[in-house]
């Protein structure tokens, strides 16, 4: 698989989904081709997770956002312009679910969001 790297400032966006519970994954829409998205979660009792559903639908877990301050009940999805603009069908089926789009070209976005960001690009590529 091919993993989506971005630099946050190209339009790269955070999509938050409210995750009740361990149940997240069977939310997300399967990403399209051979694309893998990076994907933390607010807190860590939303793990373990079904990790074969997950990489299947074409998603990798980078972390918990942020471990010393929990979020909350939610998974945050790392996306970058490119695959908005060339498969509005999948993001169509995406945003609907936000609880939040996080638009990282905002630089108080940026700062307020820095270390989770930080760890979708860090292990963008594995």
């Amino acid at each position: 698989m091919t993993t989506m790297t971005s630099i946050p400032a190209d339009g790269a966006v955070i999509v938050r989904l409210r995750a009740p519970d361990r149940s997240w994954v069977s939310q997300l829409p399967v990403v399209p081709g051979d694309l893998t998205l990076t994907v933390t979660v607010g807190r860590s009792d939303l793990l373990p997770v079904p990790v074969d559903e997950l990489v299947g639908r074409g998603y990798r877990l980078v972390g918990v956002a942020a471990e010393h301050r929990p979020i909350g009940p939610t998974v945050d999805i790392l996306v970058p312009m490119p695959l908005r603009q060339e498969r509005p069908d999948w993001w169509g089926q995406l945003a609907p679910l936000a609880e939040r789009v996080f638009d990282l070209r905002m630089g108080p976005v940026r700062q307020l969001l820095a270390a989770e960001i930080e760890l979708h690009i860090r292990h963008a590529d594995g």
